[in-house]
């Protein structure tokens, strides 16, 4: 029956993203508010599908409990972007829904998908290229280079944050200098443990994921009417949708990143599985953290 399920979700993903643009192009009022969330969580379930048809295996398929702390931690990945996003003001939101609790799930849902999308697309893309190591080079990790990395991670966020204007972009490169290493010394999975075997098939499987779900973001998001809009400092030009073109080599460091902050996350998600209190604790901080974020974006980042 699970199997079953599973690959409906093909046809029943195309169903819901066909009938979201069907009922976006008739201007129906709430689909254009949530017509992005729609398509993301509508492309999951295809995508998710799809690997389950490849390789007999899917984050739906693993396990229900793990994709939901997945999409649940995927709102923490974002919204630290969005706090330096309070200081570069890269995007701006506009025309999000009036009633507060109705934008607040919005943004919840919506932020909710990024890391569940990035992992379909990645699982898709690495089946693709499959034992292919697409070798570039190989990298010997030393304690050198281990502690060099953290610091260079630790500059580029102070950086970014003291000088945005000249060094906005280091906000998405901050995180695989400093939490690679970490990744690393913690025993999880990390590029820098591929790359000593001279094996680049995750790394090129993830930046092939950024880029991809990059150009589903920002095409999603043209044709909603709750939509954000990005804009760069002298590199605001050549739009391609709602974004500088520029702006699309973002998209690649960004999936590496999400992959460091996801390990550390799910590392800490492992040791915290029999500790009942503890995780209801951090569940109710996460909430409270969220809840104020989304205050914030109100005040700062939504144009109204």
């Amino acid at each position: 029956m699970k199997e079953k399920i599973l690959r409906m979700n093909l046809y029943f993903g195309f169903l819901v993203l066909t009938v979201s643009a069907i009922l976006l192009n008739r201007q129906v009022a709430f689909m254009k508010n949530w017509f992005f969330c729609f398509a993301w969580w509508s492309f999951i379930l295809i995508v998710d599908s799809l690997n389950f048809r490849r390789n007999k295996v899917s984050p739906l398929s693993k396990s229900i409990k793990n994709f939901l702390f997945t999409a649940f931690i995927s709102v923490f990945v974002w919204l630290v972007f969005e706090l330096f996003n309070l200081r570069l003001k890269n995007w701006a939101y506009h025309n999000l829904p009036q009633n507060l609790f109705e934008r607040w799930i919005g943004y919840f849902v919506a932020y909710a998908s990024v890391i569940p999308a990035l992992q379909e697309i990645y699982l898709f893309v690495n089946s693709i290229l499959g034992k292919k190591k697409l070798a570039l080079f190989r990298i010997k990790v030393t304690s050198i280079l281990l502690y060099s990395s953290v610091f260079i991670g630790v500059i580029s966020i102070f950086l970014a944050i003291n000088l945005p204007r000249i060094f906005f972009p280091l906000v998405w490169l901050c995180f695989i200098f400093l939490l690679e290493p970490i990744n690393y010394w913690l025993g999880n999975e990390t590029l820098l443990k591929d790359l000593e075997k001279k094996d680049w098939t995750r790394f090129w499987s993830w930046v092939t994921a950024g880029l991809t779900a990059g150009f589903f973001w920002e095409f999603w998001n043209f044709w909603a009417n709750s939509r954000w809009e990005y804009s760069l400092p002298y590199l605001d030009f050549w739009r391609f949708f709602e974004m500088p073109v520029f702006g699309y080599t973002g998209f690649l460091p960004f999936a590496l990143e999400v992959f460091a902050l996801y390990q550390i996350l799910f590392y800490d998600y492992r040791k915290l599985q029999r500790r009942v209190f503890l995780k209801g604790l951090i569940f109710a901080l996460l909430l409270l953290f969220y809840i104020s974020c989304f205050n914030l974006i109100d005040n700062f980042t939504l144009i109204r």
